[in-house]
């Protein structure tokens, strides 16, 4: 890579790394801008992005391959280590006809999973040995990090075989006491499928499946969380009950039943998380938790999603709790004002702080 663009790059992403931003933007023309909390910050002591500057970056980033997948697909995200110090997600996509950037550091060591503010009901789940567990949320709500530290919590404490399956590896981890195999759909298997029907003829005991689209993934999600294996999955959600319906949504009409008898049977959990922007700075998570009680498997088995709510909402001394909720407790702790709470609220008419 260019020596100015190099030095250029990593004095941006130095900048982002010590101000706690979560992503950082580069899009011609404009000044870097990063993300910082809930707020879009311009670097303006840093000169306009070039497009010039934009083409010597990817260039320098990607390979061959990857080249040429940006010029057929006109997209592409990998994560990529940079001289040693940062290890970052980016993603290259074309707007205006101009490359464009947008990046997010991963931090070098993922946080203990009791530190992520998380309720305690979820930290018991990884002890368990097989069923599904179902972290949600929208883009940037850190699902990612509950996961890996979900996994990692599992990797310190447990003798087990891990199998992540991603695309791009994010967070790398190291054996512990489990062995763990990260693959990368499209580097070293070719689809997420391809990859979940392995796992069925292998020796796993616990599975990560990342964000993905692919059809039929999710019917596959359900067979592996039946056949005594742990199964962890991520999904862009906004709530419980959309999370449920949207697994229930990929199976045909006839296999409805089925469906909702395997979910019945093997559901832990459904974890659907936002970060909320703190009073003085920083982000608390808030997190709507779904626990798989007999009430809760009767109305899965029965097919009454809407009533999930009901249960979520009177649960609380079982470990339940709906978004509103835990919002509202953000807000009595003092961490988060009301009115920011209330932008975040499912219903934020009716929202009440405690």
């Amino acid at each position: 890579m260019d020596s100015s663009v190099n030095v250029l790059i990593n004095k941006i992403l130095t900048a982002a790394a010590k101000r706690k931003a979560s992503h950082l933007h580069l899009v011609v023309s404009a000044y870097p801008v990063l993300r910082i909390d809930d707020q879009l910050v311009e670097l303006k002591d840093e000169a306009l992005v070039t497009n010039d500057f934009l083409d010597k970056l990817a260039d320098g980033w990607l390979n061959e391959e990857q080249k040429k997948i940006l010029k057929n697909k006109k997209e592409i995200i990998l994560v990529k280590e940079i001289d040693k110090k940062f290890r970052v997600k980016i993603n290259f996509f074309f707007q205006k006809s101009f490359l464009s950037l947008t990046t997010s550091l991963i931090p070098a060591q993922m946080p203990p999973l009791n530190n992520l503010g998380l309720p305690k009901s979820i930290l018991n789940l990884t002890e368990k040995k097989s069923g599904l567990i179902i972290v949600g949320g929208p883009y940037g709500s850190g699902r990612s990090t509950t996961v890996a530290a979900m996994i990692e919590e599992i990797n310190k404490n447990q003798k087990v075989n891990i199998v992540t399956i991603e695309r791009p590896i994010e967070y790398i981890f190291s054996n512990q006491q489990s062995l763990i195999e990260q693959r990368e759909v499209g580097v070293d298997v070719n689809s997420f499928k391809a990859a979940m029907l392995s796992v069925l003829k292998t020796d796993v005991d616990v599975v990560a499946v990342g964000e993905n689209m692919e059809k039929e993934i999710l019917p596959l999600v359900l067979e592996v969380a039946a056949s005594g294996r742990l199964v962890i999955l991520t999904i862009t959600t906004m709530s419980v009950t959309q999370t449920i319906e949207e697994i229930l949504a990929e199976f045909q009409v006839a296999e409805k039943n089925r469906a909702l008898t395997l979910l019945a049977d093997s559901l832990l959990a459904v974890v659907v998380q936002r970060l909320i922007p703190k009073t003085g700075g920083g982000l608390a998570t808030a997190a709507e938790v779904l626990l798989a009680t007999e009430a809760v498997s009767a109305l899965l088995r029965e097919g009454k999603i809407k009533q999930l709510m009901t249960v979520l909402q009177s649960s609380r001394a079982e470990g339940m709790i709906s978004l509103d909720q835990a919002l509202a407790e953000l807000v009595k702790s003092g961490a988060v004002l009301p009115d920011v709470a209330a932008k975040y609220a499912i219903e934020p008419e009716n929202f009440k702080p405690i």
